[in-house]
């Protein structure tokens, strides 16, 4: 659960850093590329639920590329050839 906590908190800041920036502008442009841009996003929303099973397997693989525990194409070719 730590990297889905750490992304949580990571939206929070970005989500806060938008507002202000958003607030703090004044080009209309700049304003209606944004809103394009959320319109295009919120288009259709497939949300997908994980159970903490499935979010503990894709903690466990993050953390194995991340300490590069993961064998390259040829090394998986090679072990399936035998």
């Amino acid at each position: 659960m730590k990297i889905y906590e750490e992304i949580k908190m990571d939206i929070k800041l970005i989500k806060s850093n938008l507002t202000d920036a958003i607030n703090q502008t004044d080009n209309p442009v700049l304003l209606m590329e944004i809103s394009k841009l959320f319109d295009m996003s919120t288009g259709s929303k497939d949300v997908i639920k994980l159970t903490k099973d499935q979010i503990n397997e894709l903690e466990t693989a993050i953390s194995q590329i991340e300490n590069r525990e993961y064998l390259t194409h040829e090394e998986a070719k090679k072990e399936a050839e035998k």
